[in-house]
């Protein structure tokens, strides 16, 4: 019986349109959001971690530290999310069952979240695994190695959801806590979660 080998690709290389910055580096919990995604990754039971970067790149690469995890340069990041999933994608080893797509902006996910997603996968390494709250999708999300293709046709800003949602083949994970899923999108929100973790 195989393991079915795991790789985490973590999604780094946007361009931070809406939050006004290089949000992969914009500090919460005293590390930058990019860190805080790539500890989660290398701290779960994945077998390999991509780091996808092309905005910023070179000062994402100077302010943190990759652990395991590998690097993978997106040139067509402005192109969209979709570009940064294909990139990932085509990295991943060959001895790979799945993968889990995640975006560098949650900074409540956790390796453990990511390792009830890997267990799930391993009891049938032909569903998609996908985290909810209240039933509804969220990210991250672990495609099987057979819907790659589907991964790999996306186009522009759509992410690893669409295939989620256009598959009957899904095994949704509730997670009662719905922080685990806030991404920080503007300078705002960020704002509003360094005030929260202060008091």
């Amino acid at each position: 019986m195989t393991k079915n080998s795991i790789t985490c690709v973590v999604l780094a290389a946007g361009s931070s349109v809406r939050f006004g910055g290089t949000k992969q580096l914009a500090q919460l919990h005293g590390k930058p959001l990019v860190k805080s995604a790539v500890d989660a990754a290398n701290e779960s039971t994945a077998d390999y971690v991509l780091l996808v970067i092309g905005n910023h790149s070179s000062e994402i690469l100077e302010k943190i530290e990759l652990g395991r995890a590998q690097m993978v340069y997106n040139r067509d990041f402005e192109t969209g999310i979709s570009s940064s999933i294909r990139c990932g994608i085509a990295n991943v080893p060959d001895d790979c069952s799945g993968a889990i797509v995640m975006v560098a902006d949650q900074p409540f996910l956790e390796s453990k979240h990511l390792d009830l997603m890997i267990a799930e996968f391993r009891k049938d390494p032909t569903k998609i695994v996908v985290l909810a709250h209240k039933g509804e999708p969220r990210n991250p999300v672990l495609i099987p190695k057979a819907m790659f293709p589907d991964l790999e046709n996306l186009k522009d800003d759509v992410g690893a959801k669409d295939v989620v949602r256009k598959s009957r083949n899904v095994k949704v994970l509730e997670i009662p806590d719905s922080r685990v899923f806030l991404d920080v999108d503007t300078k705002d929100s960020l704002l509003e979660l360094q005030t929260e973790s202060e008091n």
